[in-house]
Parts: C-alpha cells; sequence; structure tokens
C-alpha cells in the first residue's frame, strides 16, 4: 500500500472514530470512556510512526541517537514545560548527528 494512502486512511479513521462518539449525548459515556478516546489519536501517531524508526530490514533495530533525542526532549519538557523547545531540541540533537557535525 502506498505511504500515502495509509495516511488518508489513517487520518479519516481518527476522525470519524472521534466525530461519533462527540455526536453522542454525553449522559451516554462515563468520564473514564471519554478520556480513554482522547487518546485514539495519539494511539494511530504511535502506530504509525514507531515502525519507521525501530523496525529496519523486518527486524527491531536499536538506534541510540533517538534514544537519546527522546531522553532528551523529556528532560527539557519537564524543566520548561514548553513543548516547542523539547521537540526542537530533540529534533537538533537528531539532525546534528545525522549530519556528523559533531566530532
Amino acid at each position: 500500500m502506498n505511504l500515502f494512502w495509509l495516511f488518508v486512511l489513517m487520518s479519516i479513521a481518527t476522525y470519524f472514530s472521534r466525530r461519533a462518539f462527540m455526536r453522542l449525548p454525553s449522559y451516554w459515556m462515563s468520564p473514564r470512556l471519554k478520556s480513554g478516546l482522547s487518546y485514539i489519536p495519539v494511539g494511530i501517531f504511535a502506530a504509525l510512526i514507531f515502525p519507521a524508526l525501530f523496525v529496519q530490514n523486518q527486524s527491531l533495530v536499536f538506534q541510540p541517537i533517538f534514544f537519546v533525542a527522546g531522553i532528551a526532549c523529556l528532560i527539557v519538557m519537564l524543566l520548561s514545560k514548553n513543548a516547542f523547545l523539547s521537540f526542537g531540541v530533540s529534533m537538533a540533537i537528531v539532525v546534528i548527528a545525522s549530519l556528523q557535525l559533531l566530532p
């Protein structure tokens, strides 16, 4: 399947799964169910991204740069409470390491 169509179909699935429950009256859903439904887009996004980062040639591959960037992202987010800054720092780590700008 073409990657473009995968993104399109997953976007549609995410939209309709969220939209269907937004149309229901609020008394039909418990707060726990509402909370669980809010994680559907995050789960679908993780399912799309995880294989690209950790699977190569049909096997699980550990790439230290992604681990370091993820830990840096968490630390910056905990200290600054700024999601954009933490994503920027982690992306900068990956770019600098990928371009081999540091010795």
